[in-house]
């Protein structure tokens, strides 16, 4: 059985693989429908494998579809956002404190920048809004 992400991380990779080509070859890139103005497939794949590497994975679980301490994040029924790409930027870097989350099984609060150990640069904390953002804004979602 393959790994769902594993495939997820094949198709990003293969379309900014594509993405890369065209550029490099002095075509004109390619429109990519209904994301943000600057949210690239490239940007989506880093944020995807930050969101994998750092403390969002242990709330929101593997497949982003929630866990006991963090809401699902594949549907576009968002607890603490607007589902816009700049509200993800927003609660990304400010967190939600412990006494604002909105479901009780939901223990802990969402650490700003993902946590004071290792926080998030702002570069990163795009990225992982956009991988966040594509999540939830899929065909069918």
């Amino acid at each position: 059985m393959i790994n769902s992400s594993l495939v997820r991380a094949i198709v990003l990779c293969s379309a900014a693989i594509g993405v890369a080509a065209c550029h490099r070859s002095g075509a004109a890139r390619p429109v990519i429908a209904g994301l943000p103005v600057g949210m690239t497939l490239q940007t989506i794949a880093q944020g995807d494998s930050l969101f994998h590497a750092r403390s969002c994975v242990r709330c929101h679980g593997a497949d982003a579809k929630g866990a006991q301490n963090g809401p699902d994040l594949t549907t576009s029924k968002h607890l603490h956002v607007n589902g816009t790409y700049d509200d993800f930027v927003r609660l990304i870097t400010s967190g939600v404190p412990k006494d604002s989350i909105k479901v009780s099984s939901h223990r802990f609060a969402m650490q700003p920048r993902g946590g004071t150990q290792s926080p998030l640069t702002d570069e990163q904390i795009r990225a992982v809004a956009a991988f966040v953002y594509s999540l939830s804004h899929r065909p069918g979602t």
